[in-house]
């Protein structure tokens, strides 16, 4: 037997694990990122969510073994998580795509059930096993990471990492989050618990060294901030402003006390915002910082030239609106939005910069649930957010009308602050790891800070001889072994994803013999859709390649492993539509062998077809392999829709204008080159050179 006295350093250890595992995840999970993922950003965040979240949850499962009871704190979220938890559980049991709902779509990966899951119960872990001085702890280890990531920002405005940028990094900065609306999305959170810790250091002396680098810390994240130029990002901290200064002054009896700090930090956020240039600058002040020429941008920011992101957004929230309309119970599904966007895309779509991108989130958060997990999903996520806001507004108002006003509630008022900036920025967007992360845990650590210092738990408070039993030993070791099995899957995944990174990378550059024995491996370890459906595209021209060199048996069997890869894909995600799209490629590429899989190609488009209907580029592509088939009419007709979805899609105009050329059709042909170089692409060479050539 084990006695409880010989067992005493093992609940310390249990309790230092949960401790510290929380400290690394305030800290680490905004600055992980490495260069070998197919995501640099989301996929390490996540996954480091997953593996803190396993070390905490084993090691609060052992202190209960130990102790012989359930160790759960009641709160005023537990019901309001559990219905949310219970609703995303039923629409996932509906989804579309089981495996999307339950891992979150790949490249974005936070947002599925597990993710959801893991959230969940860290807020309960926090609750359950942190007192006052570890929140507070924590709340200086996620200020301190993100002091780092706002000075990286900073530094990358002024060209520190440009060279390994395609996107124009100088101009609008994302630190480690990866893009710069999540990223001053996430620092408008931690702005006004500088304020809070601004107040409570407040007393005007060169030797305040507190009050000093609480102001070195406020200007940083204020830099990075502006330098991102989000505009929702703006318009959150403007909500923060007014929800943490307005509170105050409302409901304080302590005015005159905080009047200079009110006014200090009010002239340093005017006084940055009229220097540093920024979208809502005044146009008096612009002449002093000519523009600079941008580079291209990646998907989320504002493309030069292009159509305004209002005008985008505005198209895709129209989308999201008919889906909740045609699906408005639960949705088609956690993270289904990818699929189930396209099958009510607006026609409008196409007339914007980004007409052939993948839209795999509502850009916005709110209309991203009730799309995916229908008009209860979004009453549940609605019900989170006001009993919060129920629940602190009171506390507050009881606390800052006493005359005994403590750091704790400064605190406090800066953690609701920073929530409500959240909740703007998430209309205009969608929350990434860092920010559900601070979404979920504010209400925890606002909770345990306003909880009596004396409610701590007296941890193995009784009898010095009390024994562990066998039952109790065998639960500990299986609670080892099974944190030990989970983070080594945590460290598969992320394997694999390596490996699929390279695979695709090698494939994109023409390495297909190379890509082949990485995605292989990528699968043995972890047998993602996206891996089968890569791997089909490169079995698929290692078959061509193999015919070519006359080894007739390799090509069959490289086209077995192509169609049964692109199968399993498709097994796994059937409303996935760049899997269609791909398993068209594959069968384009096959026809080269076999001219009998033009056909398939023809069925896998018009598959994809109906699931998008007006994707302009879709319908191209049918009148192309119409075209292959020899049944030019089809074509001719195809390309028509295809430019009555998009009026300015110059392919199309000018392959309408080869075939009514070759149908002897001149002045319908003369009509659609003429359209090309006057209203579409006044350089498009090939345009030019047919229109001098006809007859």
């Amino acid at each position: 037997m084990l006695y409880l006295n010989s067992m005493f350093p093992l609940n310390k250890i249990l309790n230092r694990i949960i401790e510290y595992s929380f400290y690394l995840l305030f800290f680490l999970v905004p600055l992980v990122m490495t260069p070998w993922n197919y995501e640099l950003f989301e996929f390490n965040k996540t996954l480091a969510v997953y593996f803190f979240t396993l070390l905490i949850v084993f090691s609060w499962g052992a202190k209960m073994i130990i102790q012989k009871k359930f160790l759960f704190q009641k709160s005023f979220w537990d019901l309001p998580l559990l219905i949310f938890l219970g609703v995303q559980l039923l629409s996932f049991v509906f989804s579309i795509s089981h495996h999307t709902s339950l891992w979150g779509y790949y490249s974005r990966f936070n947002g599925g059930l597990v993710s959801l899951a893991c959230f969940a119960l860290l807020y309960w872990a926090l609750v359950g096993n942190l007192r006052q001085e570890k929140v507070l702890n924590s709340l200086v280890c996620l200020l301190t990471s993100g002091f780092i990531v706002a000075a990286y920002g900073v530094a990358e405005h002024f060209g520190v990492d440009a060279q390994h940028w395609v996107q124009d990094v100088q101009n609008r900065v994302f630190s480690t989050l990866g893009q710069p609306n999540w990223l001053a999305a996430w620092l408008v959170i931690l702005i006004p618990l500088t304020w809070a810790f601004f107040l409570r250091y407040w007393r005007l002396s060169f030797r305040n060294w507190p009050l000093i680098l609480v102001s070195v810390v406020f200007l940083v994240y204020l830099l990075a901030f502006l330098y991102t130029k989000s505009r929702s990002g703006l318009l959150g901290l403007g909500v923060s402003f007014m929800g943490f200064w307005g509170l105050l002054f409302w409901l304080t009896k302590e005015i005159k006390k905080f009047r200079w700090p009110f006014l200090i930090i009010t002239a340093i956020l005017v006084i940055l915002n009229l220097v540093v240039k920024t979208p809502w600058q005044p146009r008096f002040l612009q002449f002093k910082n000519p523009p600079v020429a941008e580079k291209s941008a990646p998907r989320e920011t504002i493309v030069t030239g292009g159509t305004e992101s209002g005008e985008i957004r505005r198209v895709v929230w129209k989308g999201a609106l008919s889906l909740w309309q045609h699906h408005p119970f639960l949705g088609t599904g956690p993270e289904t939005f990818a699929y189930s966007y396209y099958w009510y895309r607006p026609r409008e779509h196409n007339d914007v910069s980004e007409w052939d991108f993948l839209y795999n989130k509502a850009h916005n958060e709110y209309l991203n649930y009730a799309a995916t997990s229908g008009t209860v999903g979004l009453l549940a996520y609605l019900g989170l957010i006001l009993t919060f806001l129920f629940k602190a507004f009171l506390q507050l108002k009881k606390v800052l009308k006493s005359q005994d006003l403590k750091m704790l509630s400064l605190i406090q008022l800066g953690l609701l602050a920073g929530f409500l900036s959240l909740l703007v920025t998430n209309f205009f967007g969608f929350a990434v790891a860092p920010i559900s992360l601070l979404f979920f845990l504010t209400p925890a650590l606002f909770w345990v800070l306003g909880q009596p210092a004396g409610k701590a738990e007296k941890v193995m408070a009784k009898k010095a001889k009390l024994s562990l039993t066998w039952p109790q030993q065998g639960g500990l070791m299986l609670c080892l072994l099974l944190a030990g099995f989970f983070l080594w899957r945590v460290g598969q995944y992320w394997s694999a994803d390596r490996l699929f990174a390279l695979g695709e990378k090698l494939n994109k550059a023409g390495e297909s013999n190379q890509a082949f024995g990485h995605l292989q491996k990528a699968i043995a370890l972890r047998p993602e859709p996206i891996y089968h459906d890569e791997l089909g595209l490169v079995s698929a021209s290692l078959a061509v390649i193999a015919f070519n060199q006359e080894q007739a048996t390799l090509s069959a069997q490289l086209t077995e492993l192509a169609l049964k890869s692109s199968n399993q894909a498709l097994k796994s995600d059937p409303y996935n539509l760049n899997f269609w799209k791909n398993r068209t490629r594959l069968f384009y590429t096959l026809a080269e062998n076999d001219p009998q899989y033009t056909q398939s190609a023809l069925d896998s488009l018009l598959t994809a077809a109906k699931l998008a209907p007006t994707d302009a580029k879709i319908q191209y592509n049918l009148a192309l392999v119409y075209a292959k088939l020899e049944q030019e009419e089809t074509a001719i007709k195809t390309l028509e829709q295809t430019i009555d979805l998009k009026p300015n899609y110059d392919h199309a105009r000018y392959a309408l204008a080869l075939f009514y050329e070759k149908k002897g059709e001149t002045e319908k042909a003369r009509e659609q080159l003429n359209y090309i170089l006057a209203k579409i692409n006044p350089n498009y060479e090939a345009a030019i050179e047919k229109l001098k050539n006809l007859k």
